[in-house]
């Protein structure tokens, strides 16, 4: 009787942990690179905050050689810089993450996350 409660009680508090990272992203190659800034727009919703973005990734990209990790008080958005010939994309990126972040890194740009009451 005490190992079921033991094995329902470590099942129970495994279950409710809050700490989590939902993404995904969608993608469009828009032509070559150029040299002007990158712009991010960002919009924030019930379920996480969507980032808009143009990035200068491989040409190659497919949507699934991309990371998406949490460090410390921040989510860092890594994209594939490994071949020569590179494209550039229109990248939105939806991420739902639990607990809240501070920052997010996205093309090794830092944008401080603003939380609004």
């Amino acid at each position: 009787m005490k190992y079921t409660l033991l094995f329902f009680s470590v099942i129970f508090c495994t279950a409710c942990s809050d700490s989590f990272i939902n993404h995904s992203v969608s993608f469009e190659k828009i032509g070559t690179c150029s040299n002007e800034t990158t712009t991010i727009k960002m919009l924030s919703n019930i379920s996480g905050e969507r980032y808009e973005l143009n990035a200068c990734i491989d040409d190659n990209f497919d949507g699934k050689n991309y990371t998406v990790q949490r460090v410390g008080d921040s989510i860092v958005v890594a994209f594939p810089k490994k071949k020569a010939s590179k494209a550039a994309f229109k990248i939105t990126i939806d991420i739902d993450a639990k607990p809240v972040y501070k920052y997010i890194v996205l093309d090794g740009n830092v944008i401080p996350i603003v939380q609004q009451q």
